[in-house]
């Protein structure tokens, strides 16, 4: 008695999932329509269409030129994350010398460094950072280190900068946020009107819809 085996066949959707992908598809999609005016749908129109695809390409180049902006201010508090973590030691140093050996580590939860396993640092949290680098601020004139190379002129810098980009990059998360939500519902309009103008063009070209559907941008090859 013979098996049959089952050949796995990979099926590419005629609409694209890439958003950059839809972009160009949208475009295309909308001036071929544009030169079909006999091809309708009941629940919206080429007008619509050609205007949702302007608003989808907006706000996807929005939503990405916001990215990278976010990017490079990550970026600069993953250095400032390092600068701190590497200058922390010497506000060990000076706790050291000032209260000796055994008892500086009882200082450092007033200069915001907290145990993480078995080593004691800034928090990771970057919110908690930036109050951990409150408390290192108010500690060190409290201890007396304010003048010292370490001290407040050394620290008060670190603070102020990684404030401002806690800020920038909180509020880039909330523009963001708000482009990605827009984005995704224009995108899913898109996707339904072009299933229906497939399904359209299938039925007003029973014999040729492949070769049509092409012309009008359809060539999932292609993404």
């Amino acid at each position: 008695m013979g098996t049959e085996l089952t050949k796995s066949v990979k099926r590419t959707s005629n609409i694209p999932a890439k958003d950059t992908d839809q972009a160009d598809l949208g475009l295309t999609v909308a001036a071929a329509w544009e030169l079909n005016p006999g091809i309708t749908l009941l629940w919206t129109t080429q007008l619509e269409f050609k205007q949702k695809v302007t608003d989808f390409n907006a706000t996807l180049n929005e939503r990405l030129s916001t990215g990278g902006g976010y990017s490079a201010i990550s970026n600069k508090l993953k250095l400032l994350d390092k600068k701190i973590d590497s200058n922390m030691d010497y506000l060990k140093g000076l706790l050291k010398a000032k209260y000796g050996k055994e008892s500086q580590v009882s200082y450092y939860a007033q200069f915001g460094i907290e145990k993480v396993g078995q080593a004691y640092k800034y928090p990771v949290d970057r919110n908690k950072r930036s109050k951990a680098l409150g408390l290192t601020l108010e500690a060190i004139i409290a201890h007396g280190f304010g003048a010292d190379k370490y001290g407040t002129a050394f620290w008060q810098p670190i603070k102020t900068e990684y404030d401002a980009l806690l800020k920038s990059a909180t509020e880039i998360d909330g523009t963001v946020s708000g482009k990605v939500g827009a984005k995704n519902e224009l995108k899913e309009y898109l996707v339904e009107t072009q299933n229906s103008l497939i399904h359209i063009l299938k039925g007003n070209y029973p014999k040729t819809w492949k070769n049509v559907i092409r012309e009008w941008g359809f060539q999932k090859e292609k993404y």
